[in-house]
């Protein structure tokens, strides 16, 4: 009998270290910049609780976001990223935020 009650609270703890583990997303979303600085730029700017890792390639100008949902939402994601000066799918920079870009930054037409 000890032993049934021991495999099933072993059980049950390892069951709840699963569920802590699948409690992260992903997001995946167009950011517009233009070079290297952007990129650190962009990254740094989602060092924050509940990011765990934020990836924007120069190239594509897609970022991955690995996030914990409890802890932050996917739109202060795209606001954190839009103070910055760089428009997001979601959340378009204020043009006062964008102007302070460096010159090599800028990606908007006019």
């Amino acid at each position: 009998m000890r032993f049934i009650i021991i495999g099933f609270l072993f059980l049950t703890l390892s069951l709840q270290g699963q569920e802590r583990i699948k409690k992260k997303d992903t997001l995946s979303f167009e950011v517009n910049g233009n070079c290297g600085m952007c990129e650190k730029k962009i990254e740094s700017v989602l060092f924050k609780k509940g990011v765990i890792s934020a990836d924007w390639n120069v190239h594509t100008h897609i970022i991955k976001v690995v996030y914990k949902p409890k802890k932050i939402s996917e739109k202060e994601i795209h606001d954190y990223i839009a103070k910055q000066g760089y428009d997001t799918e979601k959340q378009k920079a204020n043009d006062e935020k964008y102007n302070e870009l460096h010159y090599c930054c800028k990606y908007r037409e006019n």
